[in-house]
Order: structure tokens, then C-alpha cells, then sequence
């Protein structure tokens, strides 16, 4: 019988047996000298590290609190190896798994972001969704039906969720790929603060 140990992943504490423990802290290891010598590989492994608590919490239930070999060998397998990421869409390790789900593009809004949001869901341009709930409020139809959409379609926040509202698999190259991109657009944003407070100063 397996020792039960203990481990604290982005705050959250798992029981895992003994060989889940080992196979996991290698796992972690090689992700960690993966990224090592990028610039933004803190924001990475946190956000890979949430991916991880977020599978590991599906696979727990009133019956069963202790993460196994099995249910790290299923980790490893929708998140990709370290080594093979580069390569990931000939990666016979990564399984590509496509959750969809609904959430508010709360980074393209216009007020609050359930029309981007569809149309991030549905791949067409959030414009489509724009005019038709313009034409259909003009008939007074649809003002709560936003309404409503606004209040109940959760903002995609995390990397994860901003994947999965593009149905994107939640893989270790996606994640990199968003980190890096959130992380040049923040960059875009305060240079052209930067440069329209120039101006103004140069009046």
C-alpha cells in the first residue's frame, strides 16, 4: 500500500499516494527547466500549475480524495511533456482535448463583452452579433435578453478560460503562446501611454 503524501499546487493542497507523488514533482521538475530560462516563465508555471489544480479537482468527488498515478498519467497526457510541446501538433502524448464554453471577451468588449464572447464561441466576427442585437432591440426584444447574457455568462479570465472560450486545447505550448501574447499586448498598451503622454508633453 502507497504512502499518502501531501503537495501545495498554486495554493491548493492534494492528497496523492506515493508514486502519483514521485511521477508528478518529475513532471513539474521539467517544466520548470523548460521555461527556466525564459523571461516570463514565473507567469507561465503559475498558469500551468492552475491547469493542473483545475484537472486534478474534476477527478475528486465525495468518493474519492486522493489523487492516483492513473489521474496523473491523464495530466500529463492532455497537457503535453515538456520536451515534445514545441512539436504538439505531431505530439502522440498530448491528447486534444477541445473544451468550448461561453464565457464574456471581456478583453474585446465594447460594454460587456457577450457579443465578443459569442463570437469568439462561434468563430465569426462579434460585429454579426453587434448589429443584430442593435436591429432587434430597435423592436425592443432584446435589451434584457443582453441583460441577462451579461449576468449569467461568467468573464473569461484566466489564461485557461480565454483558451477554452476559443476552444482551444489547454495544452503547455497554448498556455505559453497566450502568456506570451497578454504579455506583448500589455507592453503595446503602455508604450502607446507612453508615447501619447510624449506628445502631450511636447505641446
Amino acid at each position: 500500500m502507497n504512502k499518502i503524501m501531501n503537495i501545495n499546487i498554486g495554493g491548493i493542497v492534494f492528497h496523492v499516494d506515493e508514486d502519483a507523488y514521485d511521477k508528478l514533482a518529475r513532471y513539474i521538475r521539467e517544466i520548470r527547466r523548460q521555461f527556466k530560462n525564459k523571461s516570463d516563465n514565473d507567469e507561465i508555471i503559475k498558469d500551468i500549475e492552475s491547469r493542473i489544480v483545475e484537472l486534478f479537482q474534476e477527478k475528486l468527488n465525495d468518493k474519492k480524495d486522493i489523487i492516483t498515478l492513473e489521474d496523473v498519467d491523464d495530466v500529463i497526457n492532455t497537457m503535453g511533456k515538456p520536451r515534445d510541446f514545441s512539436d504538439e501538433e505531431n505530439d502522440p502524448y498530448v491528447r486534444q482535448v477541445f473544451r468550448k464554453r461561453l464565457f464574456r471577451d471581456i478583453d474585446n468588449r465594447m460594454i460587456g463583452g457577450v457579443c465578443s464572447g459569442l463570437g469568439a464561441y462561434f468563430k465569426l466576427d462579434p460585429v454579426i452579433f453587434r448589429i443584430a442585437f442593435i436591429i432587434a432591440t430597435i423592436f425592443g426584444v432584446t435589451i434584457f435578453v443582453y441583460l441577462i447574457m451579461w449576468l449569467i455568462i461568467p468573464p473569461a479570465r484566466t489564461i485557461e478560460e480565454k483558451l477554452e472560450m476559443q476552444g482551444d486545447p489547454v495544452t503547455l505550448s497554448n498556455i505559453e503562446k497566450s502568456v506570451r501574447e497578454e504579455l506583448n499586448n500589455i507592453r503595446d498598451k503602455v508604450n502607446d501611454m507612453a508615447s501619447q503622454a510624449r506628445d502631450k508633453w511636447k505641446k
